[in-house]
């Protein structure tokens, strides 16, 4: 009676999903950036003069572009709220997961990187982008 018992309560885990959302895969141009670093630097943000797009394609692959040119593609894994691209986007990165947020017309993509390639100060960086028009 009391196996009964302890294999009827057993907790198991949600199954984790891909992303299905259909506003997910678009077009995103880069609007801002804010960036927390942990011991007080600035971290060398994006200059708002330069125009960056990532778009997001149904079969799981991504186009990264600035000033019109071809940075970066790979493909990415979306599950909850995390996100995995392959090739990494953002090259100081020490994650290969990011967060997003999905939000109406915007996605954040915020990530924990090193303040420059030789630094072992980290910053934590959100990554605003709104839907192309």
């Amino acid at each position: 009676m009391s196996c009964f018992f302890l294999t009827s309560c057993r907790y198991e885990e949600p199954p984790i999903t891909h992303i299905t959302n259909p506003d997910f895969f678009t077009t995103w141009v880069f609007t801002e950036e804010e960036a927390v670093c942990s011991q007080g630097s600035t971290y060398p943000s994006r200059s708002q003069e330069e125009h960056i797009e990532l778009k997001t394609l149904i079969n799981s692959s991504y186009e990264y572009t600035v000033n019109g040119e071809l940075v970066q593609k790979g493909t990415f894994i979306a599950l909850s709220e995390k996100i995995t691209f392959s090739p990494p986007i953002f090259p100081n990165s020490i994650d290969i997961n990011s967060t997003y947020v999905l939000t109406g017309p915007n996605l954040v993509i915020t990530t924990t990187e090193l303040l420059n390639s030789g630094s072992t100060e980290t910053c934590t960086v959100k990554r605003k982008y709104s839907r192309k028009r």
